[in-house]
């Protein structure tokens, strides 16, 4: 009698700014599933705060999670904050966590903006964060703050993430580096 071999997954931490970004990360591993990718999203919310705070404790979770069985280690935050809470730029935030074999991803200008865009013909809007909420809740009435898995699941598809993706770098960036698309 032959042994079955269970392959391994490949494994991506996500280290996300809260729940609703929890939640769209296990509605990106429902979508690997689905596309038949053995990969497997572990995902740790930080629970906000400035960037240098979300990156520290991002780095801290990371080193618990067995890293050297990681493929790629990702910080998921919103890009909605031109300085944030702690006085660091987007870009100092990318290059503090390049030094920490981090990918930083950005949702342009938060999970809300990018939950609008990809709702048809929605995909090009220019978007602040103080109106993404709002706005969404007009042609969403029924979203709720935090977002779960399923709800997102029942309101969007993989095509919907490919359509913005071609417009948007990050979310690119995202789903390219998962193996969600060709980037």
């Amino acid at each position: 009698m032959r042994k079955k071999i269970i392959k391994q997954r490949t494994r991506y931490f996500l280290a996300v700014e809260g729940d609703s970004e929890q939640s769209f990360v296990k509605w990106l591993q429902s979508l690997a599933e689905e596309l038949g990718l053995h990969i497997h999203l572990d995902c740790q919310p930080l629970g906000g705060g400035g960037y240098e705070v979300m990156l520290k404790r991002a780095v801290r979770y990371s080193q618990r999670k067995e890293r050297n069985k990681l493929k790629v280690s990702i910080l998921l935050v919103d890009a909605d904050r031109t300085v944030s809470d702690d006085n660091w730029s987007l870009d100092q935030l990318r290059e503090a966590a390049s030094k920490h074999k981090f990918t930083v991803v950005f949702q342009i200008p938060n999970l809300e903006g990018l939950l609008l865009r990809l709702l048809p013909r929605n995909e090009h809007l220019q978007l602040s964060s103080s109106s993404a909420l709002s706005r969404l809740r007009r042609v969403w009435p029924d979203y709720q703050k935090p977002a779960n898995a399923r709800m997102l699941a029942s309101k969007f598809c993989l095509d919907d993430l490919l359509r913005v993706a071609k417009l948007d770098s990050e979310l690119n960036l995202l789903l390219s580096t998962l193996g969600l698309s060709n980037g």
